[in-house]
């Protein structure tokens, strides 16, 4: 007869067997568009990527790579993706057409464009002994700055900051984002308004200084606003809202990863596989980290500040006749926060 003990043995490894044979929860897949694999500006998504926050909340994200970034948030239209992540030309014109989209996500709320003068400008001009931010942009007034097509909107802000003209002040050059590093090396342009890779790879390869770190907050018509967004669609908000909640909250842990700990930022962005160059990356997670908003709220007052400074495709909304707050779920965020 068998004893007392070896029967209680044999069933608790009977019981271990069945839980070890157990399946897992299943993550629930979630489909994440956006417009490139490698821009560093959406370092919010990257760090919840690398360091395991959907995973966590029990998803499974799947990026997939938009055709062109105009072309962003086609695919979430079509139903072929539950998310995308959406700059604010995206997002404007799709609430002028009226299109039934909603942010709930907000992954950047600084301005990402910033100013890099060549080393030994700011040396002979002792930029780098000045304070104020009148003081180091007088300090290159005449100079020329390479910058994008598109953004001289921003620019004009840094210098209406210090009571300067952009247009009268300083040599605007077109530059192309490709073409921005070697015009900076070679001393075709003086200073560089530019972004992620450009920005990094001026600070860290070619000795750039920051001259305005506009990022930082520091100019403040270009703070607190509503940059790249994560979008869903009404239909998705309204049948898979827990899934958007998860998508929040693994969006509110990076934010908070990134304001607390830069080095544990940089090996998350690293191992999503966003970028590679640790010394680029770190450079630039230390611009960005101020960008990062506290909570992923969205800003219905950045919205509206976007449309004077953002080129919007293929129109700006008309905010008399629509309204920003129709295409925004503050919930999302209210309750990640919790």
């Amino acid at each position: 007869m068998r004893s007392v003990v070896a029967i209680v043995a044999a069933v608790f490894l009977t019981l271990a067997s069945c839980v070890e044979a157990a399946p897992r929860a299943a993550l629930a897949p979630v489909r994440i568009e956006v417009p490139g694999a490698h821009n560093l500006q959406f370092l919010s998504l990257w760090v919840a990527l690398g360091a395991g926050y959907f995973q966590e909340e029990g998803l499974d994200p799947k990026i997939a790579v938009a055709r062109g970034p105009r072309l962003t948030g086609q695919a979430m239209l079509r139903g072929d993706a539950d998310v995308a992540l959406l700059p604010p030309p995206m997002f404007l014109g799709m609430m002028a057409e009226e299109k039934p989209i909603l942010l709930f996500a907000n992954l950047l709320s600084n301005e990402p464009i910033n100013l890099v003068v060549r080393k030994e400008i700011a040396d002979a001009r002792r930029i780098a002994a000045r304070i104020t931010l009148s003081e180091r942009l007088h300090a290159i007034e005449g100079l020329k700055i390479g910058l994008a097509g598109e953004v001289a909107p921003r620019l004009r802000e840094i210098a209406a900051a210090a009571g300067m003209d952009a247009d009268k002040d300083f040599q605007l050059v077109t530059v192309a984002g490709p073409d921005q590093v070697d015009a900076f090396a070679s001393g075709a342009v003086d200073v560089l308004f530019s972004h992620t890779p450009y920005l990094e790879t001026a600070l860290v390869r070619h000795g750039g200084v920051l001259l305005v770190h506009a990022s930082s907050g520091e100019v403040p018509g270009l703070a607190g606003g509503q940059i790249h967004a994560l979008v869903t669609t009404r239909v998705t908000a309204r049948e898979k809202p827990e899934l958007i909640e998860s998508v929040t909250r693994a969006i509110l842990r990076a934010q908070r990863l990134i304001q607390s700990d830069l080095k544990a930022a940089t090996d998350a962005i690293i191992a999503s596989g966003a970028a590679n160059d640790r010394a680029l990356v770190e450079a630039i997670v230390a611009v960005y980290a101020p960008a990062i908003p506290m909570t992923p709220r969205i800003s219905l007052e950045g919205i509206m500040r976007d449309t004077a400074l953002y080129p919007a495709h293929p129109r700006a909304p008309d905010f008399t006749r629509v309204k920003a707050e129709d295409f925004v779920a503050s919930e999302f965020a209210e309750r990640a926060a919790r």
